[in-house]
């Protein structure tokens, strides 16, 4: 599905919060957790990295328990949709079409 949002004119931006032992997250450690999983698409970023603070995402009010997903207008970062996953109960857990969906349905 990423070459699909790409193709959408979206932007992928692998935000890792921690990594496998609970340390947070490089831009390097996510660079490896991403291709793990196969995929060369997108940009990545550590939370550990972020600036002027450490830890911006994970400390987000959308960010419930282990990730997020987040589309944003490119000309004012506006957020325009924003969704959680991972294993906490209550997440949504949105798959790859139906991230695609929220891309198409929420575009500038």
């Amino acid at each position: 599905m990423e070459e699909e949002i790409l193709a959408e004119g979206a932007q992928l931006i692998w935000v890792l919060e921690q990594d496998q032992n609970a340390q947070p997250g490089t831009a390097d450690t996510c660079l490896t957790f991403v291709a793990g999983r196969g995929s060369d698409a997108g940009l990545c970023v550590g939370d550990a990295e972020t600036e002027p603070v450490a830890g911006v995402f994970d400390e987000a009010p959308f960010a419930t328990g282990r990730g997020f997903d987040m589309i944003v207008r490119r000309s004012d970062m506006e957020i325009l949709f924003v969704t959680d996953h991972g294993t906490p109960a209550g997440n949504d857990n949105l798959t790859g079409a139906e991230i695609l969906d929220a891309v198409r349905d929420h575009k500038p």
